[in-house]
């Protein structure tokens, strides 16, 4: 049994330990092409992390104001350990797009986002 003057210094110790536990999740940091951006029709979308991101757990689709999925290609690794991308392989009419993604970081846990760009 512990001593009652020890109990309040394992306490502590235990709630630092795990004071950030399940707090920091994977989160987008950067885009390309960036959220709101106007820009020629992508032959990519890279996505970057605050965590390294799972190629084979993650996806991206891009899809058009009018909900039609763009063709795109399987989700890869990039040389950077902190992205994913995939190539756009179907045509982009000038309009607007929006990109949904969704990984899981290095805890585990599923995250997901969208952002819009338009194709000028």
């Amino acid at each position: 049994m512990m001593s009652p003057t020890l109990r309040p210094a394992a306490l502590a110790l235990l709630v630092a330990a795990t004071a950030g536990f399940g707090v920091f999740h994977n989160k987008l940091v950067k885009s390309t092409p960036a959220k709101d951006a106007v820009v020629a029709a992508p032959s990519a979308i890279r996505l970057w992390f605050a965590e390294k991101a799972e190629p084979g757990l993650s996806s991206i689709t891009v899809v058009g104001a009018d909900s039609s999925k763009v063709a795109t290609g399987k989700v890869k690794a990039t040389d950077d350990p902190l992205s994913i991308a995939v190539d756009v392989t179907g045509p982009m009419k000038p309009g607007g797009y929006v990109v949904r993604w969704r990984t899981s970081g290095t805890d585990g846990h599923v995250i997901r986002g969208s952002y819009p760009f338009t194709v000028k």
